[in-house]
């Protein structure tokens, strides 16, 4: 508990930073403006429900607790990068700020300290942000996640405090097509092949395999880690950094999913398809395969037409090629990863001793509690020691599950905080069949293979993203053309040496030179 609670006094301390100041459970300095302007994207599902995150009974709490009533600023869906590069050239960045600066700012977060952007905290944290601090301390593996290869603290990071939380997302398949059909749970990609041909012709599903395009290129590598490859950068087995997209099993798999495509197993609009759409088809017969979250996608599905005995969905093992082998590519977050949910201060920010006690809030106990579960007496109740969510957010009349959790905590999604296994214990396993998943999805090797987040080097960081750039563009563009068959798979070998001469040698070069400092932290 103690980590949790350092962790996730953190976390409201973040988010109120970005938000807003005001006084925690330390002494607020009375010079502190009366807010903080805070920008951060707002989940899908909150959307549904308010324009912003102010108007939530959390965000409404927090500043209840803290004194602080923070003015909150959302890009619209889609356009956080575009938002982020606007406020940083036009020198108007808010005081707080959540972005994924390892991944989309050029030089990563050494440049960002360097060119006045985001706040070096490295000795800030121990007098300004004491649960924080102490939290470090407390797990050394974890800290070594948060700072760069020179020791540079820079961030109020989103943590996932137990191993439990890392896993929670994979294949599905409606379970009560394979009982009338006589079939096990698939485990090679023959497996589902056989599946998806008999969902099609026995079934009658339109589109055997339907899924969200973004999840599917989501660094889970659901299909193609099968053929040994991903869709970004990996560990192979002696241990050097590689490119799935330009091995050999990349082309297998391209050739799978093109013949999947043509022979109508895979959704006519697999390119276009969105959540609602997906959920649509898979609650009404018309899919009977797809990816997704444990929570938002698998237990959203069951839950939409829960009662009926005949619909029964499950999460599977992730695909190989060879029966018994074990998978090497598949979803298995670090403690904290690069992508999202950190929050960053304005170095030009005023107070910054009172923004950071303000942020450092969320790793406080009651911080913890808040952002994980929400007030008591309504979002949860104390059962025997155990956090309880209450049916305002299991069986809300008014708003689904996602929605309802959306408005309470921000343990469903992500934020500055340390996220705790018991809110995954509730909203991941609301039914049985999501922890059958979760087991099913575990089963794998993905330890020795995935690239940790690491930081390059300022120059690194702006030579990889003039590079990279060109080759996700033109990686994406080609994926798509091949599986809609629009392109031969003859071109591939051209494909990869065009990729070759965007200088792809030269990234793992960089991503090479990374790793051995970050193993080195």
């Amino acid at each position: 508990m103690k980590k949790i609670t350092a962790v996730i006094a953190l976390s409201i301390f973040v988010s109120m930073a970005l938000f807003g100041g005001g006084r925690g459970e330390q002494a607020q300095d009375p010079s502190a403006p009366a807010s903080y302007s805070y920008h951060m994207q707002i989940t899908a599902s909150l959307t549904q429900v308010v324009t912003n995150f102010g108007d939530t009974p959390l965000a409404q709490e927090l500043a209840r607790r803290t004194g602080v009533n923070p003015v909150y600023q959302h890009p619209l869906a889609g356009q956080a990068d575009e938002a982020f590069n606007l406020m940083v050239a036009a020198g108007d960045l808010p005081d707080i700020f959540e972005h994924n600066i390892i991944g989309s700012y050029p030089g990563g977060p050494e440049k960002a300290i360097d060119d006045g952007v985001i706040l070096d905290l490295t000795d800030l944290l121990p007098e300004y942000a004491p649960n924080l601090w102490q939290y470090y301390q407390d797990n050394p593996d974890v800290a070594l996640f948060a700072r760069t290869d020179t020791g540079r603290y820079y961030s109020f990071p989103f943590v996932r405090g137990d191993e439990s939380l890392m896993v929670f997302f994979g294949p599905v398949v409606n379970r009560s097509w394979l009982n009338e059909l006589g079939l096990d749970m698939p485990e090679t990609i023959d497996d589902w092949e056989e599946m998806l041909t008999l969902f099609r012709d026995e079934m009658g599903a339109e589109a055997p395999l339907t899924y969200e395009p973004g999840l599917l290129n989501n660094n889970n590598n659901t299909f193609v880690g099968a053929f040994g490859a991903t869709f970004d950068f990996f560990i192979d087995d002696n241990g050097d950094v590689q490119y799935g997209p330009i091995q050999p099993g990349y082309r297998d798999f391209l050739e799978t999913f093109a013949r999947w495509y043509a022979e109508d197993l895979l959704d006519v609009n697999i390119e276009s398809m969105d959540r609602q759409q997906v959920a649509a088809k898979m609650t009404t017969g018309q899919s009977g395969a797809s990816i997704g979250f444990a929570a938002s996608r698998l237990g959203a599905w069951l839950e939409a037409v829960d009662g009926d005995p005949d619909y029964d969905l499950v999460g599977v093992r992730y695909p190989v090629l060879n029966r018994g082998d074990i998978p090497m590519f598949t979803q298995m977050d670090f403690p904290i990863q690069s992508s999202a949910g950190h929050a960053h201060i304005n170095p030009r920010a005023r107070d910054i001793p009172g923004i950071m006690r303000y942020m450092d809030y969320a790793y406080s106990e009651e911080g913890n509690v808040l952002f994980n579960f929400g007030i008591e007496g309504e979002s949860f109740e104390w059962v025997d020691g155990y956090p309880t969510y209450t049916d305002l957010i299991f069986n809300n009349p008014n708003m689904s599950r996602p929605e309802a959790m959306g408005m309470y905590v921000r343990s469903s999604y992500n934020g500055p905080f340390v996220q705790r296994a018991e809110y995954f214990e509730q909203y991941g396993f609301t039914f049985e069949q999501q922890r059958e998943s979760n087991e099913n999805w575990q089963i794998t090797n993905v330890e020795n293979h995935r690239m940790p987040p690491v930081t390059p080097t300022p120059e690194e960081s702006s030579e990889l993203a003039t590079i990279m750039s060109d080759v996700n563009t033109y990686r994406d563009e080609m994926r798509v053309r091949y599986i809609l068959g629009i392109e031969s798979l003859d071109s591939f070998d051209r494909y990869v040496q065009n990729i070759n001469n965007m200088g792809i040698d030269r990234a793992i070069e960089i991503y090479t030179a990374a790793l051995e400092r970050f193993n080195a932290r």
